[in-house]
């Protein structure tokens, strides 16, 4: 006889349609969790501006699985809906529209704390209190960023006593990219994930190194952070066309995902360029193909060194499978330096080495990222040094007839990144987590 499942209070902000690599984490583990006998209940906002739309996401949301949509209301209000105006009213006043709405987000955002979802978590906590208790939710589950989903599950956590699981897909005040300025910002930032990580049951991370970054700020208590990695999901390619090489075909290294200032690095421009010359006569034979958005800068350094370079903007996440799988090499970057700057592995490494096609891999010399790969023998790893680029690239080009080494890595391996086994963990984490912490209260579809 098989039991009900238990249901878990899943607090997201970035969720399907939303797209990009940040909303894959929690959409995939809300498409395997009910397998391992915990059924989601989805908090999440009506929309995100500043992320892409993917309605094809949407279907991979189990029919089973609640989304509650609260509305986001962030850099609206009359200013708000004067721009709103001005874009319909022709080129000029589009782009009036596009600068005012830049400095009103930019006002906004000075104001909101944590962040630009303050309100949200405002409204939040009454209505799922009266959830929680509606729908017997035995665990919350919360994922940062933004930030705001953390607040909002300590608030609960404070109200009802629930276990709670905060999930750090990236690291916070800790993270290389983390740029406040305002003094008083900044501290209360850094006493917020204080609290969070003290209060929270059990913590995760996304690499082992960056466990042990947030494990570092609660010592006494390490034995509550774990890591589940990122991964693949094995639906994703069931029916994508696999490589198939074509003599007829310039050689194609791929990059997908946002390529922006922090992964088009001025070094990576020059290698390009050395690497072009090398094929003289045979340039032509090369092109560089950028699956994702990107900026104007961007373009045009390429541009300026001569680069073959193709574009096809945002794409939707199963397109980007597909563009992974049809390309000769894949190019994989990060952050050359900065704190933690080697704790990071990128989200998108492990459908590269699901895609079987050889990576180029540049960062720091003993990256998370560059471990992974090596640990599966999927392709070079270099600094940013141009001439080391730009020979690992050479190599690719020369090799490019041979068997992807990777294809030959056995199933158990790949297995182990999967979507489908990283939800078994988290599913017997909630186990766990739920069986040592008891509530002190114990507090069917809606749109998608």
């Amino acid at each position: 006889m098989i039991s009900e499942p238990r249901r878990v209070l899943m607090i997201a902000a970035a969720y399907p349609p939303s797209g990009g690599s940040g909303v894959q984490r929690t959409l995939k583990f809300t498409k395997y969790l009910p397998q391992f006998g915990w059924l989601p209940i989805v908090w999440t906002v009506d929309h995100i501006d500043a992320l892409p739309t993917d309605e094809s996401l949407c279907d991979e949301i189990p029919a089973e699985v609640e989304v509650h949509r609260r509305p986001h209301r962030f850099g609206k209000g009359p200013a708000g809906r004067i721009t709103d105006a001005l874009q319909q009213a022709g080129p000029l006043g589009s782009r009036l529209a596009n600068a005012a709405k830049w400095r009103i987000e930019k006002w906004n955002r000075n104001r909101a704390w944590p962040d630009e979802f303050a309100k949200w978590v405002e409204e939040s906590v009454a209505p799922l209190q009266t959830l929680i208790r509606e729908r017997n939710v035995e665990a919350i589950y919360s994922t940062y960023s933004p930030s705001a989903n953390h607040l909002l599950a300590l608030k609960l956590k404070q109200a009802t006593g629930l276990p709670w699981i905060a999930d750090f897909r990236d690291l916070w005040t800790d993270d290389l990219r983390y740029s406040e300025t305002d003094l008083k910002r900044h501290q209360a930032n850094v006493e917020l994930e204080q609290t969070i990580l003290e209060t929270a049951d059990s913590v995760v991370g996304v690499s082992p190194s960056q466990t042990q970054v947030l494990a570092g700020h609660v010592p006494e208590q390490r034995e509550k952070f774990t890591t589940i990695t990122n991964g693949y999901d094995p639906a994703d390619f069931e029916e994508v066309r696999q490589y198939e090489h074509n003599p007829d075909r310039p050689f194609t290294l791929s990059f997908v995902g946002r390529f922006d200032r922090q992964r088009a690095d001025d070094d990576l421009f020059i290698a390009l360029r050395r690497f072009v010359d090398g094929l003289g006569e045979h340039h032509h034979r090369f092109v560089f193909r950028i699956v994702g958005e990107f900026d104007s800068s961007t373009s045009r350094k390429l541009q300026e060194a001569g680069i073959p370079f193709e574009t096809t903007g945002y794409v939707s996440h199963q397109k980007a499978i597909q563009e992974m799988c049809s390309a000769d090499a894949l190019l994989l970057t990060t952050d050359r330096s900065g704190p933690n700057a080697s704790t990071v592995i990128c989200g998108k490494i492990f459908e590269y080495l699901a895609s079987k096609r050889p990576i180029l891999t540049i960062g720091p010399s003993g990256w998370e990222g560059q471990r992974l790969i090596e640990s599966f023998n999927a392709g070079i790893t270099t600094p940013w040094k141009p001439i080391q680029i730009a020979s690992a690239l050479q190599t690719m080009y020369k090799t490019r007839n041979a068997p992807s080494s990777i294809a030959e890595t056995n199933a158990k391996a790949l297995g182990s990144i999967s979507r489908i086994s990283l939800s078994e963990d988290l599913g017997q984490l909630f186990d766990t987590t739920a069986a040592q912490k008891s509530p002190t209260t114990s507090l069917h579809t809606c749109a998608r």
